[in-house]
């Protein structure tokens, strides 16, 4: 039976893989449909995102009394990966539930609900990536080529995010009070993560860094493109999360498979 199941979830895996352009093409389709009437169209995702990060970074750089040509980029690119990282957190809680009728009605594996969800907001981040860019053409700080780490920075996000928001959804499909406790707990680490502040400037709460995952994978997709050095054990441990990620996410999605339909 266990055979079976992992099997199944293999099958799924390889669906999900091979007929990646449909979850693709409808990630594409919801964002369009979204601002379909509008006159600036999917602009308002950047716009949105780009005017809350430079408030709040000109108003947070004046109280901790920052040098705004490097704070302001620093929490922009920073605040950019969290909205993505937060994002998924919070669709992955109804990512499944609200696919119920789906679910129950087609053959679809159950990755595509989730990585239709991922793609669709792993878009707003590209979106969001035009701040980054005003936000250097203004600055104009220096980069160097190991900025291009960066992308492999966003990489393992996009690979640590894909495992982990399975995982979310399919605990989020058994158990209907998680969803508002996930919300709570993005917000907890938001502040508790270095993005309005820096890590080493910290003289107590260090923990805050060294036991928040968020911390490392913000640091791998951020600071390179900062031209700020990346100690090559949190590269480790951020490819230690990614996989760790989709591990977990494998073990999960094998055995609760099965059990979807009947709790969506």
């Amino acid at each position: 039976m266990a055979e079976a199941s992992t099997e199944r979830a293999w099958a799924d895996l390889r669906s999900t893989v091979e007929n990646s352009r449909i979850w693709r093409a409808l990630a594409l389709a919801d964002i369009r449909s979204k601002y379909r009437l509008s006159t600036f169209g999917t602009l308002w995702i950047t716009l949105s995102t780009g005017v809350m990060a430079i408030s709040i970074g000109l108003i947070y750089g004046q109280f901790f009394g920052q040098d705004l040509r490097t704070y302001l980029p620093y929490f922009a690119t920073g605040m950019v990966v969290w909205t993505f990282i937060a994002s998924v957190a919070n669709e992955a809680t109804t990512s499944l539930i609200n696919s119920g009728t789906w679910i129950k009605g087609s053959s679809l594996p159950l990755s595509f609900y989730v990585m239709r969800m991922l793609q669709r907001n792993f878009l707003i981040l590209l979106h969001n990536l035009i701040i980054i860019v005003l936000v250097w053409l203004y600055f104009r700080w220096s980069l160097p080529a190991s900025a291009l780490l960066s992308l492999l920075g966003l990489a393992l996000n996009y690979v640590f995010l894909a495992g982990a928001a399975v995982v979310i959804a399919f605990l989020c499909v058994r158990y209907r009070d998680i969803p508002p406790m996930v919300g709570a707990l993005t917000q907890f680490v938001f502040f508790a993560s270095p993005i309005m502040w820096e890590a080493e400037r910290l003289k107590v709460g260090q923990f805050l860094v060294t036991f928040n995952p968020v911390a490392y994978l913000i640091a791998v997709a951020r600071d390179p493109l900062l031209g700020r050095p990346v100690p090559l054990l949190t590269w480790i441990i951020a490819v230690g999360l990614a996989a760790g990620s989709v591990a977990l996410a494998a073990h999960v999605y094998a055995r609760y498979r099965n059990r979807i339909a009947y709790w969506v």
